[in-house]
């Protein structure tokens, strides 16, 4: 707790994210085959679905990339066994060129560690906005971090209009990018693409953990 308030967090936000992120997550519900699903994967903010992108084209992402997206779906209730399935069929897939058994010796330890089963043996947390935007920029071939942040005008216009989203609200998202405000840019994606919920989002439920997609929808 400590730790969390000497970069700015309050008690009740690290007791929102341990309890709705941490390892108490709810298993069972996603798994390895359904988490690609239209249902779950059309819910995902823009920086998990980025990260999806690079991994089906490349069959593999790089370290960064792979500890966002592995505490991305630890956060939604992927299980260890589970993510193993999920990663290993990933990174072998036919049109990639990985063996399994290169899988096993390089990149096993590190998914079973991130579940805290190898090493120290700790449950490591599921990375919100703050930690994800304390990593280092995407160099070239490389997809973490946020897409509000790394990603250029062009091609966030895009992909934003390919989400539906009206000019006015386009515009809106890239005003908040401007002003170096991320998370609001985020929120007004979520409050864009979701409306039709009836949900509103406000000061309590703002956008400040990737996570909260999908807590948010009630999946």
């Amino acid at each position: 707790i400590l730790t969390h308030l000497s970069t700015g967090y309050t008690i009740s936000d690290y007791q929102q994210y341990s309890h709705e992120f941490g390892s108490d997550a709810q298993e069972g519900e996603i798994n390895s085959q359904n988490v690609y699903s239209k249902e779950i994967s059309s819910n995902f903010p823009l920086c998990a679905k980025n990260l999806f992108s690079g991994l089906q084209q490349h069959h593999h992402l790089r370290y960064n990339g792979r500890q966002q997206l592995s505490f991305f779906l630890k956060g939604i209730g992927l299980n260890a066994d589970d993510a193993l399935k999920f990663w290993s069929e990933a990174f072998t897939a036919r049109g990639g060129n990985m063996t399994q058994d290169k899988f096993n010796k390089e990149y096993r330890y590190n998914f079973r560690h991130n579940y805290g089963l190898e090493g120290s043996r700790i449950s490591y947390r599921v990375w919100d906005c703050r930690t994800i935007l304390s990593k280092p920029r995407p160099a070239r071939g490389e997809f973490h971090g946020c897409p509000y942040r790394d990603w250029n005008v062009d091609k966030l216009t895009s992909e934003l209009s390919s989400m539906k989203l009206t000019s006015t609200q386009v515009s809106s998202v890239l005003e908040s990018c401007q002003k170096n405000e991320f998370t609001i840019a985020c929120t007004k994606v979520f409050e864009s693409t979701h409306g039709q919920t009836g949900m509103e989002v406000d000061d309590q439920t703002h956008i400040a953990h990737p996570n909260l997609y999908l807590s948010l929808i009630h999946i």
